[in-house]
């Protein structure tokens, strides 16, 4: 009798290992199986310059912010960054090369950023508690699972508010 009971917890806990098993495997093929999506941006640095005979110089006022650590920057006439010339005054921004990429809500998101211009660029990407490092001349990655619709920032925090795109997670089937 007890042999009997012995054979019939032994068959249940392989029939029970085995289910574990096939369920582990399933879940983890599934996760194998997330569709896959990249991303390629470019983290830039528009300029432009005016002679102050044909447009004069706007001064600062209408900016959020400027100067270094902010995403926009003013240069008047006679500054060093004009060399001292005083007939000449330039603007300057940081932006990702798109304002908005889009992927389907269940996919594996990867983000390659591309630093041209400044040294390096933190970004933050809040919904995800991303954050990483962009250099100049260097590709950078970071991969997201993306299983919620909506619209998600990407941050530059080393030149705000200019620098940032959003990320729109559509419902795609």
């Amino acid at each position: 009798m007890l042999s009997k009971k012995l054979w019939v917890f032994g068959v249940l806990v392989a029939v029970l290992v085995t289910v574990g098993l096939v369920l582990g495997l399933t879940a983890s093929g599934a996760a194998a199986k997330r569709p896959k999506r990249d991303i390629y941006m470019t983290a830039v640095e528009w300029k432009g310059s005016a002679s102050v005979a044909k447009e004069a110089y706007p001064g600062v006022s209408s900016l959020p912010c400027s100067g270094s650590g902010c995403g926009y920057e003013s240069f008047a006439p006679g500054s060093d960054e004009m060399a001292g010339d005083q007939t000449k005054w330039a603007v300057e921004t940081y932006r990702f090369d798109t304002a908005m990429v889009a992927a389907c809500s269940g996919e594996r998101v990867t983000l390659h950023i591309f630093g041209v211009n400044a040294s390096h660029h933190d970004i933050v990407i809040p919904a995800f508690k991303k954050k990483f490092r962009v250099l100049r001349g260097v590709m950078s990655h970071v991969t997201l699972n993306v299983d919620k619709p909506g619209i998600y920032k990407i941050q530059c925090i080393s030149h705000p508010p200019a620098h940032q795109a959003d990320l729109l997670v559509l419902r795609c089937s």
